[in-house]
């Protein structure tokens, strides 16, 4: 019952590796081999089979797509994944791929999919901007494994942010979502709350000091056994 999470699927090389030394591609080989946790979160799920596909499906894996990190890699079957019914969620694989900033990740990942699945069909709805926020959202959420996160409605975590719509970029709109998925960025979010608790009003950061943040991080930086070696 622990939740587990580890990367899967991420590299063409990692499947090759599976099929030549076990004969199976990985999550048909974990499965296989009862090795399969639930719940389980995994990041990137680039490289699947139909086989595999029904794999995550059963098992309700949470898979998560993180496209500035994966589009120089493969392009999911993300499509597939969500007929399926598998949870699908939007990550950044980490800051130090370009960021955190998952408005990016949205509007990226529509291209991707638009110019490698939606060409081939003509169909330049192969990833509606509404699936793409609701991956993002509830996706991310399930891939959290917390009950209730995801959603605005009674009872559920306080879970919010408060975007500046009033920026110049960001209207006229006639529709707010398709805006929100191809126009905004990180930096038009004005206010966050985490459960309750107001963590940045106005873009001001109210529990963490951020330069003393900066110069920890800078001192642990100048240490660096390379960087001594590279001056």
């Amino acid at each position: 019952g622990v939740p587990v999470e580890t990367h899967m699927n991420e590299y063409a090389s990692e499947v090759t590796d599976f099929l030549e030394r076990y004969g199976e591609r990985p999550f048909v080989w974990l499965e296989r081999e009862g090795l399969l946790p639930a719940p389980m979160t995994a990041p990137h799920c680039i490289f699947l089979s139909q086989e595999e596909i029904a794999v995550l499906a059963r098992r309700q894996v949470r898979a998560v797509h993180c496209p500035f990190s994966n589009c120089g890699k493969g392009v999911p079957p993300t499509p597939q994944l969500l007929a399926a019914g598998v949870p699908v969620g939007l990550g950044t694989d980490g800051s130090a791929h370009g960021g955190l900033d998952l408005f990016r990740e949205m509007r990226l990942f529509r291209g991707v999919m638009n110019a490698t699945r939606g060409v081939g069909t003509a169909d330049s709805c192969i990833m509606p901007a509404e699936t793409l926020l609701k991956m993002a959202a509830q996706g991310g959420a399930a891939a959290l494994m917390e009950p209730g996160l995801g959603v605005i409605e009674q009872g559920a975590p306080a879970d919010l942010i408060a975007v500046d719509t009033g920026a110049p970029h960001l209207w006229p709109t006639q529709n707010l979502v398709h805006t929100l998925v191809e126009s905004a960025s990180g930096a038009d979010v004005r206010h966050s709350i985490v459960n309750g608790k107001l963590l940045m009003r106005d873009r001001e950061l109210l529990t963490i000091d951020r330069e003393r943040v900066r110069r920890e991080a800078e001192a642990l930086f100048e240490k660096q056994p390379w960087l001594q070696s590279w001056k």
